[in-house]
């Protein structure tokens, strides 16, 4: 079901990409740099499943662990620079935080009578699961009219990924009641592991530019990747991070790095030499006074 719904996933984002492609003209893009800051949703849930056995009343149990990652906010912070043409490189963070419940079904054996177990559901209030994605993108700037553009990326993604995890069911005979048809839910023992998932991204980010500095955009992009987190004394489960997000926010554009040097001045063209002056004329000498 899981993987179903992922090739839903990216069926649809592969749409939005050949939609923007062939509605839009070729025209290069100007600015040097830009700094997105988005808000959305992450609109694709995910399932973590955890089996555990262990052995009971000469028998064996088991339990199953069940945590639902719903649909919740999503930030995103990036920055591409432009390094050729439409060409861009750069990076972006998304944060994931959402604690919620998840849910515990025991199968204990009973302790008089074999292959008789009891079951008991529970749950654990909050269950965490955090994520900081960092993605690195490349990707091509397709602007279009009216201070649009679309810019097409993908790369790889790495998940810091923090999952909250059952390792144990604190069973007791002295808590159970006679004759031991009915079992009420015991205590658990969690554990929360946290490790780097390694994935990819593929999106599109929509920036419609209010003047030369300052735009809006949208983004969507979808991002995914698997690993088997191994709780301590139970099997390993595997644990998908990323998803689809969805949002939008503002763009910040720069056409340069750091302030622009007013250009030198032509170099003076050199003096023209000026004509020697005539010297002053000798004053006559004084005639001589009359006799």
């Amino acid at each position: 079901m899981e993987r179903r719904g992922g090739q839903l996933v990216r069926a649809r984002l592969i749409a939005i990409c050949a939609i923007t492609i062939t509605v839009i003209g070729p025209v290069s893009a100007q600015e040097r740099l830009r700094i997105s800051a988005n808000v959305g949703q992450q609109a694709s849930t995910t399932t973590v499943s955890q089996d555990q056995s262990f052995d009971r009343y000469f028998e064996q149990g088991s339990f199953t662990f069940e945590r639902t990652v719903p649909q919740s906010l999503v930030y995103d912070f990036g920055a591409m620079v432009r390094v050729w043409r439409g060409l861009y490189a750069g990076g972006a963070l998304s944060i994931f935080d959402q604690t919620g419940p998840g849910t515990v079904t025991a199968r204990v054996p009973h302790p008089l009578q074999f292959n008789k177990p009891r079951t008991t559901t529970g749950e654990i209030a909050d269950t965490n699961r955090r994520e900081f994605g960092q993605h690195i993108t490349v990707g091509w700037a397709i602007p279009a009219s009216g201070g649009l553009d679309f810019i097409l990326s993908g790369g790889p993604s790495f998940f810091m990924t923090e999952q909250l995890f059952v390792t144990r069911l604190n069973l007791s005979l002295q808590d159970e009641v006679y004759p031991f048809d009915e079992l009420a839910f015991p205590s658990t023992d969690t554990e929360t592991l946290n490790e780097t998932v390694l994935g990819y991204n593929a999106g599109v980010d929509m920036t419609w530019r209010i003047n030369k500095k300052i735009g809006l955009g949208l983004l969507v992009r979808y991002s995914s990747g698997k690993k088997e987190f191994i709780p301590s004394g139970a099997l390993p489960v595997e644990v998908t991070a990323g998803g689809l997000h969805a949002g939008g926010g503002l763009r910040v554009l720069f056409n340069s790095f750091g302030s622009k040097r007013k250009p030198l001045p032509p170099p003076k063209p050199p003096a023209k030499p000026q004509p020697a002056k005539p010297a002053p004329p000798k004053p006559s000498p004084p005639k001589p006074a009359p006799k």
